[in-house]
């Protein structure tokens, strides 16, 4: 509950900076941003290359915890900084390839340095996780977002309200965030009496070498649509998809909320050689509440749209593809279990293998023509790709469960999706009836949760 709290909360004040952005930024504007954003993001991951997660694993082995940080930050840190230095050297290229145009030197400069505060914030946060200070590294969660909310405040209402407003609002809340990072935690990069463990290094670049691959191929998953439209649409439409990505985001929480509980403890059932009804019945009712939410975004679209401005309309067009993504990954969530008891893990390089194939094909086909629409559109159908394929070789590693019902459910939810990307007069009650149809194929679960519930069926089921 404590490591929740800040990504939970972390996503509510995303969601508050959300419409306070678009309701002054255009979609033009704010396509422009999300290029910086996404570039940030992807580039922050992967120049971590892989030794953060190898720092995690290490972790309990090892009996100097700092050297080990110390040693696992190395060199993502010297080569963020020759990243910096090649940006520096590259303005112009930068800039164009960010914003369109090669005359923001500083935002581009900016851009560099992000990348080296992020890095010493993923490991930084990382040691705080690992020492298991729960709400310690929530609250830092909490303040990172909040500051980055207060500096967009302050640029749209009293500055400026085009794309560098988000820029410099994210860098500057990003920077004096990660300044007391440092400040406070400064210890952790205290390199006067470090000295390079050579035998650890390479420990460390085995285990971290093949994640670059795993984790390359899934950010390149998230953003291979927002580059596709780049390359073959305008920033108009970046912005209006980015503004729905972000609205669909928010269904993220009940991933992160479920995934923190759900891992450990599928682990200790399959230990304890629980009956595999007892999956099963998680993954259908986690089915049943994800259908659930998908349904009351896409009733309430039009009043999210409201809240974003009416620039933005587009959006509802959209975002029940979009929904797709997050409810589509928290899913294969519970059918995946097969690949990591068996601790066959390369076959999640396979899995993302197979979900880009189709993106990079739809992409293609479909954003130069329709735009966001197109790029929902494959987006929805990666992700599909992505379930099947993790569900696929999990049951082949693994007595597994039927995925039946599953996948009734989800070609609703795609005809739901493909339904709302039109203008229907009668839309909303096409929606309730096809939420209907989606209860009625969930009555057995939804009759096994009463009947756990009101202890009636309590002696067959042992959730302990």
């Amino acid at each position: 509950m404590g490591f929740s709290i800040g990504p939970v909360v972390g996503a509510l004040i995303s969601f508050i900076t959300i419409p306070l952005t678009t309701y002054f930024v255009s979609p033009e504007e704010f396509g422009k941003a999300s290029m910086f954003t996404l570039f940030q993001g992807l580039l922050g991951i992967l120049l971590c290359l892989g030794l953060d997660q190898a720092y995690t694993r290490e972790y309990h082995e090892s009996e100097s915890k700092t050297n080990l940080l110390k040693n696992a930050m190395l060199i993502p840190l010297l080569v963020s900084l020759l990243f910096f230095f090649m940006i520096c050297i590259n303005l112009n290229t930068v800039s164009s390839l960010l914003f369109g145009s090669p005359n923001f030197h500083y935002a581009a400069m900016l851009f560099g340095v992000t990348i080296i505060f992020l890095v010493i914030e993923r490991f930084i946060m990382l040691s705080i996780r690992m020492e298991e200070r729960a709400l310690e590294y929530s609250l830092l969660n909490i303040i990172l977002k909040l500051s980055v909310l207060i500096f967009t405040i302050l640029f749209v209402l009293l500055i400026r309200r085009d794309f560098l407003a988000v820029v410099y609002s994210t860098v500057l809340g990003q920077m004096i965030a990660d300044v007391y990072l440092v400040i406070r935690y400064r210890k952790y990069l205290d390199y006067r009496s470090f000295s390079i463990d050579k035998k650890l290094l390479i420990t460390l670049i085995k285990f971290g070498a093949p994640l670059i691959i795993a984790a390359s191929l899934t950010r390149l998953l998230n953003s291979l649509d927002r580059i596709a439209m780049r390359a073959w649409s305008d920033f108009y439409e970046i912005g209006i998809f980015t503004a729905a990505l972000r609205i669909s985001a928010t269904l993220a929480i009940v991933q992160t909320s479920f995934s923190i509980f759900w891992t450990p403890t599928a682990y200790r059932w399959y230990k304890e050689d629980k009956d595999i009804k007892h999956f099963d019945l998680v993954s259908n009712t986690v089915l049943l509440v994800l259908s659930l939410l998908f349904f009351i975004i896409i009733l309430f679209k039009d009043v999210i749209v409201l809240l974003l401005g009416s620039e933005y309309e587009d959006t509802k067009f959209i975002i029940g593809f979009l929904c797709l993504y997050p409810i589509m990954y928290t899913l294969s969530e519970t059918t995946t279990l097969g690949i990591v008891f068996t601790r066959k893990s390369y076959y999640n390089i396979w899995v993302s293998l197979l979900a880009i194939f189709p993106n990079i094909i739809l992409n293609f086909a479909l954003i130069p023509k329709y735009g966001a629409v197109g790029a929902a559109i494959a987006t929805g159908v990666s992700y599909l790709v992505f379930f099947l394929a993790r569900s696929y070789f999990s049951n082949k590693n693994w007595i597994g469960f039927s995925l039946k019902p599953h996948i009734k459910l989800t070609f609703i939810l795609f005809l739901v999706a493909g339904i709302n990307t039109l203008s229907l007069e009668y839309i909303n009650i096409i929606n309730l009836l096809l939420l209907l149809v989606i209860i009625i194929i969930q009555l057995p679960t939804i009759k096994k949760i009463i009947l756990i519930y009101t202890k009636k069926d309590a002696q067959e089921w042992d959730f302990s």
